[in-house]
């Protein structure tokens, strides 16, 4: 073996940066729905895509990194403090949501079923319109309505299990309103903006 010794590695500040959980400045960049048959008739699930934006870059976060059970933990310092880092590494990255689901004409008493629906959506500014007594008249939203909107995200891992391993996917568990955020067209999201 040839001896380098002005060549090292730390893990610390030289490994895989891990996506740290956290609520960032993002974009819609895509939007997809389906209907589904179950057992309360027909319902619709939509999974929406968004980007990271480079407003991101002005973010500080902690450094974490994957211990040996999966589970995330802060990378310290060598007196114990949190090692923060940019943010920057986020923007631009793509996160799909959960699935929001709509059900159509829900049973009477069930119409909490839509709440998720209905805050998902006006965080992301779409202006559902109200009837004579102040309850919300509810839509069917469309990509229209909602591609290259502002928001803010909260980003979360959803931990599942495939042929007996425990597995993770980073998801948008949340939004909220991104006010100083301004709307993007279809040049600004980049590719696979179907329109």
């Amino acid at each position: 073996m040839i001896d380098l010794p002005d060549t090292v590695f730390d893990e610390a500040t030289d490994g895989l940066i891990s996506i740290t959980p956290g609520t960032y400045p993002a974009h819609v960049q895509a939007f997809d729905s389906r209907a589904i048959e179950t057992k309360m008739g027909s319902q619709k699930v939509f999974n929406v895509t968004f980007q990271v934006a480079d407003e991101v870059k002005s973010l500080k976060v902690e450094r974490v990194s994957s211990n040996s059970s999966g589970e995330l933990e802060a990378i310290v310092d060598e007196k114990g403090n949190p090692v923060e880092i940019s943010a920057e590494y986020l923007s631009g990255k793509r996160f799909n949501s959960t699935g929001i689901w709509l059900t159509p004409q829900p049973p009477k008493g069930e119409g909490w079923r839509n709440r998720r629906y209905k805050e998902f959506f006006s965080n992301l500014g779409v202006i559902f319109p109200t009837d004579g007594n102040g309850k919300t008249m509810l839509a069917e939203v469309e990509e229209s309505d909602v591609v290259g909107y502002p928001c803010l995200v909260k980003v979360d891992r959803e931990e599942y299990e495939k042929d007996g391993e425990t597995r993770y996917a980073w998801k948008v568990f949340n939004v909220y309103p991104w006010k100083d955020g301004q709307k993007l067209n279809s040049d600004e999201l980049g590719a696979d903006v179907p329109f």
